[in-house]
């Protein structure tokens, strides 16, 4: 039985794959369709990308929010002026999150008004 299901999942994975090979050639790209279907694309990596950013379920969730839209908007003003290039703005918007945190871990070891569980915790965590 497993082997029957493990066959129709395989047939219909390469059916479909056979089936847009054999479309593909006969097939204008540049219809409105296919710029819908790249606009619907691009609206739910943007929705995905605001959803991750600003309701984390992740471990993302344990930096302040101002410290995710700040590095956000970092990484859209580098992707702006580095003439569109992605992975420039993923590594600047990385790079700022960890700037901030490096900073506020940083604050919070030499801050003589923070908890002392706290300082203790950062001094033998990060040093």
């Amino acid at each position: 039985m497993p082997w029957l299901l493990l066959g129709f999942g395989a047939l219909a994975a390469l059916g479909t794959r056979v089936f847009g090979i054999s479309l593909s050639g006969r097939i204008q790209p540049r219809t409105p369709i296919f710029d819908w279907f790249a606009c619907v694309g691009q609206a739910l990596v943007g929705g995905l990308m605001i959803r991750v950013v600003f309701f984390p379920t992740t471990a993302l969730s344990g930096i302040p929010i101002i410290d995710r839209a700040v590095a956000l908007i970092c990484a859209f003003i580098v992707f702006f002026l580095s003439g569109h290039t992605l992975f420039l703005g993923a590594i600047s918007g990385v790079a700022m999150l960890l700037l901030m945190s490096w900073v506020q871990i940083s604050l919070l070891q030499f801050n003589p008004l923070a908890p002392r569980a706290t300082r203790t915790y950062l001094n033998t965590k990060f040093r």
